[in-house]
């Protein structure tokens, strides 16, 4: 990504093997014990946004032959394994969840081939495996999932995993947004951008106050190498 000066184009991963793919499942899991050792209250696993278990998830990216390629069934295993390991390594003592999103940090308009078909089995295969909660993100939360469709990926996330707790994400720092990812199925709103502009967020809603607009500058300067160069060679 040119944001964090990257050129050219993405390079082809190399398909990691079964014995890196039981030290990811392994390793999901031994963090999650970790953070609850730590005193966390929850643990998320981020199956979103192009990252590696999103990459499995993704057809696009998920160029696999073997069991954990082909149809959404297929690509779905992995997360399903991931929470199943996580469940049982930390019990009862903490609500696991998983974040689930069509869109890519460097894509916000991926979405899934199979549309609502595929939708469902991913959604369903998540619920089964036993997850307290899936946090479903768009960019635009209250937009279709699918174009010529109806229902958000909120709503589908709702209809396809009952009985499961919902968080819903993406541009819901307005409050009438907000309200209706609510009435549509949602049990929390998180917010990212939203919370950034406005750390009192509950209050300035509460006060009928427009929020703050969010301001890119703050995630800036990015923190690399060459700046710690330069900060110790300047200060010798």
């Amino acid at each position: 990504m040119t944001f964090y000066y990257g050129q050219g184009e993405y390079p082809v991963p190399v398909e990691i093997d079964e014995d890196q793919i039981t030290e990811v499942i392994q390793g999901f899991a031994g963090t999650a014990v970790r953070a609850v050792k730590a005193g966390f209250d929850g643990i998320e696993i981020d199956g979103a946004n192009g990252y590696l278990l999103d990459q499995f998830l993704t057809a696009e990216t998920n160029q696999r032959t073997d069991r954990w390629g082909g149809d959404a069934k297929n690509r779905v295993a992995l997360l399903v394994e991931v929470v199943t390991a996580v469940k049982a390594a930390v019990g009862d003592a903490v609500p696991v969840g998983i974040r689930i999103s069509q869109g890519k940090v460097n894509d916000f308009t991926s979405r899934w081939a199979g549309r609502e078909a595929e939708a469902k089995i991913i959604l369903s295969a998540v619920a089964e495996a036993g997850v307290d909660f899936i946090h479903v993100t768009e960019f635009e939360a209250w937009k279709p999932a699918f174009e010529g469709g109806r229902d958000s990926l909120l709503a589908l996330a709702r209809r396809f995993a009952p009985g499961v707790a919902i968080i819903a994400n993406g541009g819901l720092h307005d409050a009438g947004r907000a309200e209706e990812a609510l009435a549509t199925g949602a049990d929390l709103i998180a917010l990212g951008r939203g919370a950034l502009a406005n750390p009192d967020f509950p209050k300035v809603i509460e006060a009928q106050q427009e929020p703050r607009a969010f301001d890119s500058a703050v995630l800036g300067p990015i923190a690399n190498i060459k700046n710690a160069e330069l900060a110790f060679g300047t200060t010798g």
